[in-house]
């Protein structure tokens, strides 16, 4: 089933939960005016904050945005797919599966030279690895400069932002691994010659 467009999914969900613009805001620390623009389809969000967004709404990430799916525990360069949160600037690359008792997830962030992403905050660890590009991060009060080669590891609960800064590429390529639930789960690692096709997992 085709899932509607991120702004009209998340604008009725919170209207049928009953929940303000500046209660969703104040319980997912982002600002109602962002809110507000993901709603009219002005913006997209980063996708660590529709993680904090959904579980504010009480829905899963899975019912906001489809992802491709990873059933094994395998990825190869080239065989990935690409894909974004609501048409937005970045594009990421799922590297993690979900089986029951795991705890990290992991994906590959390109952002076009230029790009910032909007403060957030949420539970568990966070950490980065650059592979290209220069890339500034804000956590609280301190701010990184982070090159190829460089990373950062950091509570999560602290407010943060990531940003491509301008360079001599086009894009910022980052590893990200943390604790927060980006994909629906647990699913159990089929063997290979099985199939299997899992809610929220089809490809953009």
């Amino acid at each position: 089933m085709e899932i509607p467009e991120l702004g009209i999914s998340i604008r009725t969900r919170r209207h049928a939960i009953n929940k303000t613009l500046v209660e969703l805001a104040a319980e997912t620390g982002l600002t109602a005016g962002f809110i507000s623009q993901l709603e009219r389809n002005l913006t997209s969000p980063s996708i660590t904050s529709l993680v904090v967004i959904a579980k504010a709404l009480g829905v899963s990430i899975g019912d906001l945005i489809q992802q491709p799916a990873q059933l094994q525990p395998d990825t190869y360069r080239g065989q990935r797919q690409p894909y974004s949160v609501a048409s937005g600037r970045v594009k990421y690359e799922r590297l993690s599966t979900v089986f029951p008792g795991s705890q990290v997830h992991s994906v590959k962030f390109t952002m076009p030279a230029g790009y910032k992403s909007e403060m957030v905050s949420h539970e568990g660890d966070e950490m980065v690895f650059v592979l290209s590009g220069r890339v500034g991060y804000t956590v609280g009060t301190d701010n990184y400069v982070l090159n190829v080669g460089d990373s950062l590891h950091f509570d999560a609960n602290i407010p943060h932002s990531i940003e491509s800064l301008p360079h001599e590429n086009e894009v910022s390529e980052v590893i990200w691994v943390g604790t927060v639930s980006l994909f629906d789960g647990p699913q159990t690692t089929e063997p290979k010659e099985q199939k299997h096709l899992l809610r929220g997992t089809e490809f953009f």
